[in-house]
């Protein structure tokens, strides 16, 4: 299928082993397309994230240039925007990097200025602007996600030397940061050390290079969203898992790994009202590069990681940015033959 969008992947103490998976697969179907009014798109820059109202937010743009600069939208249910403004300071423009829905129904930014300074930002349910802070200088941040209370997780790579002079070490980072941008908690994670598919080390989520050191670019497939019971869900794209609970305190409360599906790689975690549903690509075999011949969703408890349904399809109306997970109902974020903004729901 021609899945037509910008697949960007920018991502202790309780192991739970996923028991009773499903052992059929159920083809998803398109019950109802709604047109997102006067919204062009040639890009959807994932992820794509949804509250608890079942709004969706994306940036989705057409002939950006960087997809930094490519607006957060907010979607309604019946397809009305709600656009927020290209973050900046002093007149100059920031970067977007990461975005979080917030409890109030606006919006978290992870913002960057043209001097690598790091942001969060927030902004309110009509696109005003709210607050910032910055972020420490040795951290790289990825991706954001904010929970009830203000706080906000943010996952990336930290970098540190043992002193003046010496070569800088980067490992995996994922804090706690409150509202005036104080590090409340680093979050600690425990993992086996795996290997990639090219038999480099992977040590505690970070990929290795030949050379031993660490290859940063590994943790941009990281996945942090906020969870309606107030915690975080944490998850590891690049490796299949693990998917990590976090609570606000910054405390791993759970871990589990995700099904594995053969032939299919994980591409994002969408958290729904009572479950998170985990979405896989297959890619097409001699097909072009980038193209996707098949879809699948496993659908897990929440808490214990258990499988409970899995679904498939191949379609190109649907594609593979799923946005929300409720009630039983899929919901797409995709183009059609018109390059025009889409939400299309499956059953």
């Amino acid at each position: 299928m021609d899945v037509r969008k910008l697949a960007l992947v920018v991502a202790s103490y309780v192991f739970v082993v996923a028991l009773g998976r499903a052992q059929t697969t159920a083809d998803l179907k398109l019950s109802e397309t709604v047109r997102v009014a006067d919204r062009k798109a040639d890009s959807i820059v994932e992820p794509v994230k949804c509250d608890s109202h079942s709004n969706i937010y994306a940036q989705a743009g057409a002939g950006a240039e960087r997809f930094s600069r490519v607006p957060v939208l907010k979607l309604s249910t019946e397809g009305k925007t709600t656009a927020f403004p290209q973050p900046q300071i002093e007149g100059k423009p920031l970067e977007v990097f990461g975005f979080d829905p917030t409890a109030s129904g606006g919006v978290a930014m992870l913002t960057l200025d043209s001097d690598g300074h790091y942001y969060v930002e927030t902004y309110n349910d009509r696109a005003e602007f709210d607050s910032r802070f910055v972020l420490p200088a040795e951290l790289r941040a990825m991706q954001i996600a904010a929970s009830s209370d203000g706080k906000v997780l943010v996952s990336g790579l930290y970098s540190t030397a043992a002193g003046p002079g010496a070569e800088k070490t980067v490992r995996p980072f994922a804090g706690i940061f409150g509202r005036s941008g104080r590090l409340e908690r680093e979050i600690e994670t425990t993992e086996d050390p795996l290997k990639n598919e090219d038999g480099t080390l992977r040590e505690k989520g970070l990929a290795k290079t030949p050379h031993g050191k660490p290859d940063p670019n590994n943790l941009s497939a990281t996945s942090v969203q906020s969870s309606p019971d107030g915690n975080f869900i944490f998850s590891r794209l690049s490796s299949g898992g693990p998917i990590y609970v976090v609570s606000p305190a910054g405390f791993v409360v759970n871990q589990f790994d995700p099904p594995s599906i053969p032939g299919a790689k994980l591409s994002s975690v969408t958290v729904g009202e009572d479950a998170l549903a985990a979405l896989y690509v297959k890619m097409k075999v001699g097909g072009r590069g980038g193209e996707i011949s098949d879809v699948y969703i496993a659908l897990l408890n929440a808490q214990t990681g258990e499988e409970r349904a899995r679904f498939h399809h191949s379609s190109w109306e649907l594609g593979s940015s799923l946005a929300c997970y409720d009630k039983g109902v899929f919901t797409f974020l995709t183009t059609n033959d018109d390059g025009e903004l889409e939400l299309a729901r499956a059953k």
